[in-house]
């Protein structure tokens, strides 16, 4: 059988009408999928029984298993999901005043290998399909009660979780189509829907172009010699090209803002002579900084700047006329925030 998630409304459409289902079923079960949550095709009450026997003989509604629930002391809850070949992954929901928000994992662990990240530390083990991605929404959905609960609707996605996307882009993308089905209560729209890279240039060259959710990018250091050391995904697609790509992003969409992401590690990133590179790397691009604080895990070699040097940080930026936020770590005493996760049982 196929797992009905790996697939979008177009795929979907060509592989109904090749079991000789007619294609306006396809919306009847985007909807009782997407929008009401349901979790096997005879829950679906406006098919007949035919319809319901052929759809389950041929395709599965896919949900990842919740192993372990972590609770922070803020609000954040981290899900260990056990997937079907029993590999773990992380996500985590984060609730706050006027959004809920999911932090979605691509793959168990990372090849990235960032030496700042306890995800990559533990290495690589595979890629995510579509339905595992989107999986873990929905599982958390269930969780939460979002179905019905209006107050707890899933409003904002983060794919900043285990595993570089761009990696996985072909599965990731079917997800990204995918989030936004269901009804608007449901439905999360492309402007509420981030994506975070390290910088695979080949495939965000080609991608950009048709890439309809927000965009950020790891860049952490503001030279090449900095980043290398710790990030060696520098060593293959080099600041430069990164860049380039950047800057062709805001000729193609010039109402939006890049989000550079930049993580403080004392002693290594966080000078003063350091914020005048990054403001002088950065000129001309429409950008804004999130100022990330290092969350420690065991293992881990580096360690943060102080609050009063995040600040200081900060101010220079804005001071040169770049927009720049001190991102809140959510979830650090149960190693929800970033940096943090990993695939373990």
């Amino acid at each position: 059988m196929k797992g009905i998630l790996n697939f979008t409304i177009e795929e979907l459409k060509v592989q109904f009408n090749d079991i000789g289902l007619v294609k306006f079923r396809v919306d009847q079960v985007i909807d009782w999928i997407y929008d009401k949550g349901v979790t096997s095709f005879n829950q679906m009450t406006n098919l007949n029984f035919q319809t319901q026997r052929l759809l389950s003989n041929n395709y599965y509604i896919y949900r990842p298993k919740i192993s372990k629930i972590n609770k922070s002391v803020d609000g954040t809850i981290k899900f260990l999901l056990l997937l079907d070949d029993n590999m773990t992954i992380e996500t985590v929901f984060i609730p706050e005043n006027h959004r809920n928000t999911i932090c979605v994992s691509t793959q168990v662990g990372c090849a990235v290998g960032c030496k700042f990240c306890n995800t990559g530390y533990n290495g690589f083990k595979r890629n995510l399909t579509a339905e595992e991605i989107i999986g873990q929404v929905l599982v958390i959905k269930d969780y939460v009660d979002s179905w019905c609960n209006v107050a707890n609707k899933i409003s904002n996605i983060v794919i900043m979780g285990m595993g570089e996307p761009l990696y996985n882009w072909h599965n990731v993308s079917i997800a990204l189509e995918n989030f936004k089905l269901g009804s608007e209560r449901q439905g999360i729209n492309h402007k509420h829907i981030t994506l975070s890279t390290s910088g695979v240039v080949p495939v965000l060259e080609k991608i950009i172009p048709i890439l309809k959710c927000n965009l950020a990018i790891s860049l952490h250091a503001p030279n090449s010699t900095v980043r290398s050391t710790i990030m060696p995904i520098n060593d293959l697609y080099h600041l430069d090209s990164l860049l380039a790509v950047c800057r062709n992003y805001n000729m193609l969409y010039p109402d939006k803002l890049i989000t550079f992401e930049y993580l403080l590690l004392n002693g290594v990133n966080d000078s003063p002579a350091m914020v005048k590179q990054l403001i002088k790397l950065l000129h001309g691009i429409k950008c804004k900084i999130n100022l990330i604080q290092f969350n420690s895990w065991a293992g881990g070699k580096y360690q943060g700047c102080s609050s009063e040097k995040m600040q200081d940080f900060r101010k220079l930026l804005i001071k040169s006329g770049i927009n720049a936020t001190i991102r809140h770590s959510r979830g650090k005493d149960i190693m929800a925030a970033c940096g943090q996760l990993q695939s373990h049982k």
